[in-house]
């Protein structure tokens, strides 16, 4: 499978404006001194996490389908139509 710049897409840097949403967030949970408020946060983000995978892992399963569908259709260009010329061609 040539790289066509997805595997590079997932692991790319975040761009700066994410990158500073990200870190004011840590910032704000480092200085909660609430243990209730930190739970809260803890369980949007573990489920979250959760419905980003499943989101990530259907996206990968359909991106692999249709390089699969690509590769039989290339495959099918590539075969010769009439078997019996190729057969009589190697005598």
């Amino acid at each position: 499978m040539k790289d066509d710049g997805f595997m590079k897409m997932i692991g790319s840097k975040l761009p700066p404006e994410t990158e500073l949403a990200v870190e004011m967030r840590c910032r704000e949970v480092w200085a909660c001194e609430d243990i209730e408020q930190i739970k809260a946060f803890c369980i949007d983000l573990m489920k979250n996490h959760a419905r980003a995978e499943a989101v990530l892992s259907t996206a990968m399963m359909r991106v692999i389908e249709l390089e699969s569908k690509l590769s039989a259709i290339k495959l099918n260009k590539v075969k010769p139509r009439n078997p019996v010329k190729k057969f009589f061609r190697i005598f």
